[in-house]
């Protein structure tokens, strides 16, 4: 059985992901394919524009057999640390290959290799982001892959399995220039321009539904969070450094939005994606040690599946592996993390996440 995975946000799914999903069946031509994905919260801090459960519905019916959250104490972290979860999630579910695109063929394993060794000469400089800073050494040492956001995700997921050990295969599928774009296809959306070329109908029919959300929705809850909280508590935040949070008392007043506020708040030091995704750990009040337990203590939680991925799910249970298909008193303390990240969406969108939630099963009797 060639079981193969990947790891995604389809944050909406567009009709590229149907032509990656599609590729790597004419190419690969896997008995299962499992998708690990993002739940309503993505990397580069922000809300998923549509829910994990409408999410995970349009990937099954458009040729997943299996899709596993992603937790939230992955989902929403650096490049590193997303393909730490993804990978070691996948390898929980005993994938044999992790598909991934590409702008070209890369030796990602060797270059893997590469830069765990190179990592022990790192040296950071406080001036500058972390991102840039590393981005500039591997460069300096011959790798480049700064022009192409596939290959920089498809070498940390290749060093996520070289550094741990794990036994899986690593494939590609060649990134063309399609014009598929979540970005714009959420861009298109606020702007309330026509984006329905772009996506399938299930995705088109969750856009037209009105649950869609945004950051905008959740600045007032943002504002209450910073305001009713001292300094010193901020600081406890996860990922609070250097005083970030004198700058966010003070940046607060003057803005009328997120994306002003948030534009007041950046500097050289630190990405927008990692202010954003600081933002989103103070909108949760997230602590390092609830970080930690979810690294410590890892699940499997059941979005959705197919009559494939139930029996692969079965092959996977008689081997002993535990999956949480439906959140009860046991299953609380494990997932308070998530329980907290998913409330919070339900103020504004009213859609229970979590308590009376079951897979989506497609075919299965």
């Amino acid at each position: 059985m060639k079981v193969y995975g990947f790891i995604a946000e389809f944050n909406p799914f567009h009709n590229g992901h149907k032509l990656f999903i599609d590729k790597i069946k004419q190419k690969y031509h896997p008995d299962v394919l499992i998708a690990v994905m993002s739940g309503n919260f993505v990397q580069r801090g922000d809300f998923a524009v549509l829910d994990k459960w409408s999410r995970a519905k349009v990937a099954i019916e458009n040729g997943v057999d299996l899709v596993i959250e992603l937790p939230f104490a992955y989902a929403v972290q650096s490049a590193q640390y997303f393909a730490e979860g993804g990978v070691s999630l996948l390898n929980a579910l005993s994938v044999d290959k992790i598909v991934f695109g590409s702008e070209h063929e890369l030796d990602f394993q060797s270059l893997a290799k590469k830069t765990l060794q190179l990592d022990e000469r790192f040296q950071q400089d406080y001036s500058r982001s972390s991102a840039a800073n590393l981005t500039d050494f591997y460069r300096y040492n011959g790798i480049d892959v700064t022009h192409d956001p596939n290959q920089l995700l498809g070498l940390n997921y290749a060093r996520a399995i070289v550094g741990n050990n794990y036994d899986i295969g690593i494939e590609t599928v060649v990134r063309q220039r399609d014009g598929y774009s979540a970005t714009l296809i959420r861009q298109l959306f606020s702007e309330n321009k026509d984006f329905s070329k772009l996506v399938p109908l299930e995705t088109l029919s969750d856009f037209q539904k009105g649950t869609s959300v945004s950051w905008d929705d959740f600045f007032n809850y943002l504002k209450f969070q910073i305001l009713s909280h001292s300094e010193t508590e901020l600081r406890q935040d996860y990922q609070m450094v250097e005083g970030l949070e004198y700058k966010l008392k003070k940046e607060l007043d003057s803005s009328q939005n997120f994306t002003e506020f948030i534009e007041r708040v950046k500097s050289k030091r630190y990405t927008m994606a990692r202010l954003r995704r600081l933002m989103v750990y103070t909108l949760l009040n997230v602590k390092e040690s609830e970080i930690k337990n979810v690294y410590q203590n890892p699940y499997l939680r059941v979005l959705g599946f197919d009559q494939v991925g139930q029996k692969y799910l079965n092959v996977l249970k008689q081997n002993d592996q535990k999956f949480i298909t439906r959140v009860g008193k046991r299953e609380k303390t494990a997932l308070e993390l998530e329980l907290r990240a998913d409330s919070i969406r339900q103020l504004v969108d009213f859609s229970e996440q979590n308590f009376g939630r079951i897979p989506y099963m497609k075919g299965v009797h």
